[in-house]
């Protein structure tokens, strides 16, 4: 039984390193405080060229995470970190925008960096007047 217990707490610690791995950065666009309407992050669509969006949209914030070791499993967990992210900041979907991966046969770190992608065409009129309140604090310049 106990090796069981010490068996479940490694992979718990090992999948816990391989998850929290790069240091994260986010650059508001938008109005942070729209309402939620994707409850899991990993249920987020994610798309990797502006092309794949057919909906109106708006970049409601910019989401980073550098210094990622090459390495499949740590991508992978990194962009459902991003994906969660963004769904807890009201995004319906995320833009990989950049994935630097300059010479993968050396292991150099990498970098995701990701657009929040808002739908606008569907938007409550409680969030729209939230987008019009960050517009004019936006166009005064406070």
């Amino acid at each position: 039984m106990k090796k069981y217990l010490f068996l479940t707490l490694v992979l718990f610690s090992l999948n816990a390193c391989v998850s929290m791995q790069g240091k994260e950065d986010y650059i508001p666009i938008g109005p942070q405080n729209l309402s939620i309407q994707v409850q899991d992050g990993k249920d987020l669509p994610m798309f990797t060229h502006v092309t794949q969006i057919t909906r109106p949209w708006s970049n409601i914030g910019v989401q980073r995470i550098k210094n990622l070791p090459n390495d499949p499993k740590v991508v992978e967990a990194s962009i459902l970190r991003l994906k969660r992210f963004a769904a807890a900041h009201g995004a319906n979907a995320i833009l990989i925008k950049q994935y630097f991966d300059e010479d993968n046969t050396n292991h150099r770190p990498i970098t995701l960096a990701t657009n929040l992608v808002r739908y606008v065409d569907d938007i409550s009129e409680e969030d729209m007047d939230k987008i019009t309140k960050f517009a004019q604090t936006a166009e005064l310049g406070e």
